[in-house]
């Protein structure tokens, strides 16, 4: 359950869900300086999962534990996170801090329901038990809360060891436990929402984002889109997305990427047809979105101007261009040089 990030924070959970979350009772912590255990409740649904997966009641207050093991020979500075589960543009559900904002249909925010320590200190060669203290919504709800405890080592105490080993790339990795809370076993029935179609951009690349809403208290899994935009009033599509396998977390929405594949963003009137097929509570449902958009003339010069394939393409075509315009160039001269050659033996004749 290890993240690793080169230059820049990547959170990845090494969680499985439904059958929820696969976590090892003992987490390995291969290169890195700690490691983190559950200490499993007594109202955890499924002991054999060392995720905290619990059934409480409305205002209920608890305390769960975490246990950090310091593995090196020094004090080590420990940065805890408590997170509310998202989904991101790949259909991957979030455990750690994102700028993926909360969704509107999202009534509790399980960083508001469990609180704990930002930081801990962890001797050398010890262990340390960090608690966190849950306090239920008043009100009873159905479905499930779900969320993320995040544990990684203070920046600074780790580019100082790299600086002292001599690394200058700079690893950092971060542990995700998962947190699941419910109250009822009622079953909650899935729904999604499309709720918009906007031109945008992902790693400077051209995309149509379609958002995606899961406004209900459930997690949907083996999530496919098959996804076709079409001109206004045309036949055929001028682009198409299938994905399949993915995932999204409950009260939270996916902005789902369409790729232009490296062409240039055109204004104009568009319709996008999707159809979205998902598995929550063991009923797979499906549903069909027809939605029409608008991308504007300035919005489609500005993204075309930042795009990296559309600047590549457009270079090349430029290149293109002025290879062509010299060689005729060069055929034009020749064949003046050939006419006045051609003249002047006529002349001596």
């Amino acid at each position: 359950m290890i993240v690793k990030k080169i230059y820049g924070f990547s959170l990845a959970v090494f969680i499985a869900m439904f059958s929820f979350f696969v976590f090892n009772n003992t987490a390995i912590a291969a290169e890195m300086n700690f490691s983190v255990n559950t200490v499993i409740p007594d109202n955890q649904i499924d002991k054999s999962k060392t995720y905290f997966n619990l059934k409480m009641n409305s205002n209920q207050q608890q305390d769960i534990m975490v246990t950090l093991k310091n593995d090196t020979k020094k004090d080590i500075t420990v940065e805890v996170g408590v997170n509310t589960a998202k989904t991101n543009s790949n259909g991957v559900v979030e455990y750690g801090k994102c700028s993926i904002k909360n969704d509107s249909s999202l009534k509790y925010d399980i960083s508001n329901i469990v609180k704990g320590p930002s930081s801990v200190v962890i001797p050398a060669s010890s262990s340390k038990n960090v608690a966190f203290h849950i306090t239920m919504p008043k009100e009873s709800f159905d479905g499930i809360l779900l969320g993320g405890l995040t544990f990684q080592q203070k920046s600074s105490e780790v580019n100082q060891d790299k600086a002292k080993n001599g690394t200058t790339v700079q690893n950092e990795y971060s542990y995700a436990v998962a947190i699941l809370l419910k109250e009822t076993d009622k079953v909650v029935d899935p729904n999604l929402n499309l709720l918009q179609v906007n031109p945008g951009q992902i790693n400077y690349r051209n995309v149509i984002n379609a958002e995606l809403q899961n406004d209900q208290s459930v997690l949907m899994s083996k999530v496919s889109v098959d996804a076709k935009i079409y001109s206004k009033n045309g036949k055929k599509p001028v682009y198409t997305s299938i994905k399949s396998d993915m995932q999204i977390a409950p009260n939270s929405h996916l902005t789902y990427p369409i790729s232009l594949n490296g062409t240039s963003m055109k204004a104009g009137d568009y319709t996008l047809k999707m159809k979205v097929t998902a598995t929550a509570n063991k009923q797979v449902k499906k549903w069909t979105f027809t939605k029409d958009f608008t991308i504007k003339l300035k919005q489609a010069r500005d993204l075309n101007k930042s795009d990296v394939d559309v600047k590549a393409n457009t270079n090349n075509s430029n290149w293109l261009y002025i290879l062509i315009g010299a060689v005729l160039l060069i055929i034009i001269i020749i064949l003046i040089v050939v006419i006045i050659l051609q003249r002047k033996k006529n002349s001596n004749q």
